[in-house]
């Protein structure tokens, strides 16, 4: 469960991404069965054994307007947000040892008074802010999946000690980089011990990240995370506008979404199912899967009303988060 703040942070981000999305709908609608198919009062509708949608005696060509189902898509537009970071991002850089002894990931009472001494550098506190991400970074010396576990765990180290101090564990966010992302030449001594580094960085409002909002029904069958192939032929048409703004990336989060039809622990399911599957799609055209986590928010943050077919469909989406380096 989210923090009241951060969910309001990103309800407040969903509705600006919202108010961009332009796309074709069906007509709106209260629940209830939809005219033409078999479904409950709920709005569910009765999917036949390959997938199809159950028609009831009535249907005809006029009635199939129900986006899922006799091949009816959206046309859509996947809305891209430009962040504004300026002001809005602040980092510090903590080098390992500093922190940690040698090959370890305990936090040292010196690594401790570190942490306070350069935690007065952030900009707003992390009590005040949207998102804190905690990055692990360690030089090319040795084994890059040992590497990559060994970053991943100091930056949780640090990332306990944070909540030990009264930081909200909700917002906080930890990757491991392992040596993939050098400030330094890891040739010499000195660069290597620059690279062994953590990195805490403070987002103080949701508008300073990028984003990009895919409507989950221009995506997936209803009630499933695998792609549709008109799902694939979207993720196809926007994978330059991801790439760009991925490769550039400190950090992504992926965030799910669902209506609020049907059983909660479903939802919250699907939701991170559906995140997952546009993380792996993110990952096979080149992203770098370290930076990524995924969330699922099942039906908790709803963008408009659930009442009506076409909030429905509006709050059932998958948002890309995008932090955007920071040096």
């Amino acid at each position: 469960m989210y923090l009241i703040s951060r969910k309001s942070a990103f309800l407040m981000a969903g509705a600006l991404l919202s108010t961009l999305l332009a796309f074709s709908s069906t007509h709106a609608q209260d629940r209830g069965p939809t005219p033409g198919y078999t479904g409950d009062a709920e709005g569910n509708i009765t999917r036949t054994g390959d997938g199809g949608c159950l028609r009831t005696g009535s249907w005809n060509q006029d009635k199939a307007t129900l986006v899922g189902c006799d091949g009816v898509t959206l046309d859509v537009e996947i809305t891209v947000i430009e962040g504004e970071p300026s002001g809005l991002v602040s980092a510090i850089l903590i080098p390992a040892a500093a922190l940690f002894e040698f090959d370890k990931a305990e936090v040292t009472d010196e690594g401790r008074e570190a942490i306070e001494e350069y935690r007065k550098g952030l900009r707003p506190e992390l009590s005040e802010a949207f998102m804190g991400v905690i990055i692990g970074h360690t030089d090319s010396v040795g084994d890059p999946e040992y590497n990559m576990g060994l970053s991943l765990r100091r930056a949780e180290a640090v990332r306990d000690y944070l909540v030990s101090t009264g930081a909200p564990e909700d917002i906080l966010r930890v990757v491991g980089r392992g040596a993939n992302d050098p400030i330094a030449s890891n040739d010499t001594k000195e660069g290597r011990a620059l690279n062994r580094r953590v990195e805490v960085v403070v987002v103080g409002e949701a508008r300073a990240l990028d984003g990009m909002l895919f409507p989950s029904v221009a995506l997936f069958p209803r009630r499933s995370a695998e792609l549709t192939e008109q799902g694939i032929q979207l993720l196809e048409e926007n994978r330059e506008t991801a790439r760009a703004m991925m490769s550039r990336a400190s950090y992504i989060e992926i965030v799910g979404h669902t209506d609020d039809v049907g059983d909660d622990d479903y939802n919250q399911e699907l939701s991170e199912q559906r995140a997952e599957t546009v993380r792996d799609y993110l990952v096979e055209t080149g992203v770098d899967p370290s930076k990524i986590v995924t969330i699922g928010a099942g039906e908790s943050m709803p963008i408009t009303t659930n009442s009506t077919a076409e909030g429905r469909a509006e709050n059932r989406r998958v948002e890309v988060f995008v932090l955007g380096r920071v040096r």
